[in-house]
C-alpha cells in the first residue's frame, strides 16, 4: 500500500507549471438491488441499497497537453461491510510531448471492444463487490510511455504494486458457500503484492480495421482458491504470461470484433480463449431516429468447465437500442446461452435516460436462470436482482 500512495503523490508532484485550468465535477448515486429469493449461504437480505459517490478534479495546462487528475472513489452498502470500501479509481499525471505521451500515478486503462466480456483488458483488477460483471475495475499503479508513430502506437507499462481483487463479506450476496477470507491472501511468488508487472501494446488503425497486438508478464488477476477452514477460503494469486490479439472492421452497417489470448500460468496449463461476433445496426428507422442493434458473440475458454469465469462455450445474443433523443435513452439487453445444451444461462437488461442536464436514473436486470452444477454460476443460482438508482451530475 506504501508504494500505491507513493505513486499517487508523486503524480501529484510530477509538474512545477501553475495550472492553467481547474475543473472540478463528479457524481453521486443512490442505488438498491431487489433480490426476489433469499441467498443460498446464510444471506437472506432481499433489499441492498448503497450510496456512491465518485468526485473528479482535474488540472490542465499547456493547451490541455499535461493534465492532473484526482478521482476518490466511495461506496456505503447497508447490507455488506466488504461492499463499502474506498479506492483510488485514478490519481495521475499525463503529459503529451510531441510524439511521446506518458503517464505516471493510479489510473484505469481499457483494452477491448467485445460487449458480453473482456478478454484482453488485463491491466487493472475487477472491483468485484461493486459488480460481477468485471466492468468496475480498481485504480493501478503505474508508468505507462505511449510512442506514436505513422506505424502505428507502441506502449509500455511498469506496474510496480498489485491489487488484490475485492469479495462479498459474509451477509453479502454472489458469494460461495466459503467466505473469501483476503487477509490470508497467498503469492507464488516471492515478492507478493510488490511484483512489479510489465505490459506491452501495439495498436493501429487501417482504414475501418483496427488491430491491438498486447503481452503482459505478472500476477494473474483471476485467483485461485484454497480452502483454510470448514467456513473460509483464501485466495492464491500466480505468475502468468498472456499473448492477446483484439481487432474489429466496421464495414456499412457490420461491426466485426473479435479478442484472443493465449495464457500460460502456474496452476494451469497453457490455454486459448475467444470472444468473436459482430454487430449490426438498423439506423434512423423510419426517419425516427432510432437505432436498434443486434449483437452476436460466441464465448469460447479451451479450460471448458475448470474455466475462472462463467462461460466456456456460450453465444451471447443481445440488443442495443437508442432513441437518440434530447434525454438520450437507451437500452441494452442479452442473454447467455449455453451451446452444449441450448439452455438459457442467464440474462440482462439495462435501460438508462436522463432526467435533464444533472439527473439521471437507471435501471437493470441481472437474472441468473438455472445454471448448471458445473458452472460457475451455480454458486449465484439465488442472486437475481433488479437494481435502480438515480444519479447527480456536476
Amino acid at each position: 500500500m506504501k508504494k500505491l500512495i507513493a505513486l499517487s503523490f508523486l503524480s501529484l508532484m510530477t509538474s512545477q507549471t501553475i495550472a492553467q485550468e481547474f475543473t472540478f465535477s463528479g457524481v453521486a448515486k443512490g442505488e438498491v438491488r431487489y433480490f426476489p429469493e433469499e441467498g443460498k449461504y446464510g444471506n437472506t437480505e432481499k433489499l441492498q441499497p448503497s450510496f456512491v459517490i465518485e468526485p473528479q478534479a482535474m488540472y490542465s495546462w499547456d493547451n490541455d497537453r499535461q493534465v492532473t487528475t484526482v478521482i476518490p472513489y466511495l461506496r456505503v452498502d447497508e447490507q455488506d461491510n466488504e461492499r463499502t470500501h474506498f479506492d483510488l479509481r485514478e490519481m495521475s499525471y499525463v503529459g503529451a510531448f510531441n510524439n511521446i505521451e506518458t503517464r505516471i500515478g493510479v489510473s484505469k486503462v481499457f483494452w477491448g471492444v467485445t460487449e458480453s466480456y473482456h478478454l484482453v483488458d488485463v491491466i487493472n483488477q475487477s472491483d468485484f463487490v461493486d459488480n460481477i460483471d468485471g466492468e468496475d475495475k480498481l485504480g493501478q499503479p503505474m508508468v505507462n510511455l505511449s510512442y506514436l508513430t505513422d506505424y502505428g502506437t507502441f506502449t509500455g507499462f511498469a506496474l510496480p504494486y498489485f491489487r488484490e481483487r475485492t469479495f462479498s463479506g459474509s451477509e453479502g450476496r454472489f458469494r460461495g458457500p466459503l467466505v473469501v477470507n483476503t487477509d490470508k491472501v497467498q503469492y507464488m511468488h516471492v515478492d507478493g503484492q510488490n511484483h512489479t508487472d510489465y505490459a506491452l501494446r501495439w495498436s493501429h488503425y487501417f482504414g475501418d480495421f483496427e488491430l491491438g497486438l498486447s503481452y503482459f508478464n505478472g500476477t494473474n488477476r483471476d485467483p485461485f482458491f484454497k480452502a483454510i477452514s470448514s467456513t473460509e477460503i483464501a485466495p492464491i494469486y500466480t505468475q502468468m504470461e498472456q499473448y492477446s490479439i483484439d481487432s474489429q472492421y466496421i464495414y456499412e452497417n457490420w461491426l466485426l470484433k473479435t479478442e484472443m489470448i493465449v495464457r500460460d500460468s502456474q496452476l494451469e496449463q497453457r490455454f486459448f480463449s475467444t470472444v468473436t461476433g459482430f454487430e449490426y445496426t438498423f439506423s434512423n428507422i423510419k426517419q425516427t431516429g432510432l437505432d436498434v442493434g443486434v449483437l452476436a458473440e460466441w464465448l469460447y475458454d479451451e479450460r471448458g468447465t475448470k474455466t475462472q469465469t462463467p462461460f466456456y462455450d456460450h453465444t451471447f445474443i443481445g440488443t442495443r437500442i437508442a432513441l437518440n433523443d434530447v434525454k438520450s435513452t437507451e437500452i441494452l439487453a442479452g442473454m447467455f446461452v449455453n451451446n452444449h445444451d441450448m439452455s438459457l444461462t442467464s440474462y440482462r437488461i439495462e435501460a438508462e435516460r436522463r432526467i435533464n442536464e444533472n439527473w439521471k436514473w437507471e435501471v437493470n436486470a441481472n437474472i441468473i436462470h438455472e445454471p448448471a452444477p458445473v458452472s460457475g454460476l451455480y454458486l449465484y443460482e439465488k442472486d437475481s436482482y433488479i437494481e435502480a438508482s438515480i444519479s447527480f451530475y456536476w
